[in-house]
């Protein structure tokens, strides 16, 4: 049975961002591999090689971080995969990492049952727990948690505790973390199994409306310890400097709430199918929220294609792009009642058909808000 550790308040120096300056921008995600020349480690952290860090030794009242040098946008999605190992020491290992989102570079809290993590303010963490601290509520096993506000007591927890199978085996452990900005999701899979979820919206509760926040993994021994290493293998987000600007944020918001006809050119279809691009979900994120600012408005949704193909076979795609719009804020808390899709096909052009600039235009949706009739 692991024993109680003894809390400690000792800072860390200044942590390690990990926030990775990598890949795609709203649009496009291509997988890359992390280039360790990217991030910055602070207190016992090393470089290990092959975009590997060992965050901490197995020595008492070690601490550990690293954090990339550029912000990422919670506006859009991110996709982390890595290799994680919490030692070799189960009945005596301590105590455990976090991965770490805040809005300042480089910060770390406290140690020891901290796992430098406690103390941040406002910040979201998960939170990989391999010791047994009655005191905060912390189960048997080893154990997963989203904590906020470097708060480490499960009282406050965002989600778990939830137990997982011993992890101080001295191997490594695949880990994935994904972000659905559309779907307000977070989940965390531990060699392949979905081990935490959350749903909630994490930029507007947690941080305040601001989605631009520093990623990073902390970790800290106190008077039992362990050797704490991760190596990365795939990291897709979108970095702050990247994130488009969005159209209704401009003149095309003010038309839509004069009643006018927009369409929005960030909305954008994988070929051929109803499947939303990663670019269109901050935009329609958006007008989610116009919707929710304006409860008695109702929207239409117009779906449009160019005509090449079969006239039916158009007909059919422009009415699913409508209708995937639609499930879109349906997800996002939207009404069904308030909602109204409709596909026209090739019927109505904008642009000439026989030029590729003119079917890109003509292959839209478009929006119109309106007030029901009493």
């Amino acid at each position: 049975m692991k024993q109680l550790n003894t809390p400690s308040f000792r800072f860390l120096r200044p942590a390690f961002s990990l926030v990775f300056s990598l890949l795609f921008g709203l649009s496009a995600a291509q997988a890359q591999k992390a280039n360790i020349n990217d991030f910055d480690l602070s207190g016992d952290a090393v470089f290990t090689g092959a975009n590997c860090i060992r965050l901490t030794p197995d020595h008492i009242w070690a601490g550990g971080a690293a954090w990339h040098k550029q912000p990422i946008d919670l506006n859009g999605p991110f996709e982390m995969k890595l290799q994680v190992m919490l030692g070799c020491k189960d009945a005596s290992g301590a105590d455990g990492i976090v991965f770490v989102f805040h809005p300042e570079a480089r910060r770390t809290g406290y140690q020891g049952e901290g796992m430098g993590f406690a103390g941040l303010e406002p910040s979201l963490g998960i939170e990989i727990d391999t010791w047994l601290n009655e005191h905060l509520g912390d189960p048997y096993q080893d154990h997963i948690a989203l904590l906020r506000d470097g708060r480490v007591h499960h009282h406050f927890s965002l989600a778990g505790p939830n137990p997982i199978p011993n992890i101080e085996d001295c191997r490594e452990h695949a880990l994935t973390v994904r972000w659905s900005p559309g779907s307000h999701q977070l989940s965390i899979e531990l060699d392949s199994k979905q081990v935490l979820s959350y749903r909630g919206d994490i930029v507007r509760d947690i941080f305040r409306g601001n989605s631009k926040v520093y990623w990073g993994v902390t970790a800290a021994t106190g008077q039992y310890n362990n050797r704490q290493e991760l190596c990365f293998e795939k990291l897709e987000f979108t970095r702050a400097d990247e994130l488009k600007p969005l159209e209704l944020d401009g003149t095309k918001g003010k038309k839509l709430l004069d009643g006018e006809i927009v369409s929005l050119d960030n909305l954008q279809f994988e070929s051929g199918s109803a499947n939303l691009l990663p670019a269109s979900k901050a935009e329609l994120n958006h007008l989610a929220e116009i919707m929710r600012r304006n409860p008695s408005l109702k929207l239409d949704i117009f779906g449009h294609t160019d005509n090449i193909g079969d006239a039916g076979a158009n007909q059919q795609l422009s009415l699913r792009r409508a209708e995937a719009v639609g499930t879109y804020l349906r997800g996002l808390g939207i009404p069904a009642r308030r909602l109204s899709a409709k596909g026209f096909g090739e019927k109505y052009p904008i642009a000439s058909n026989s030029l590729p600039s003119g079917r890109l235009k003509n292959r839209r949706v478009e929006f119109r808000l309106s007030r029901p009739i009493p």
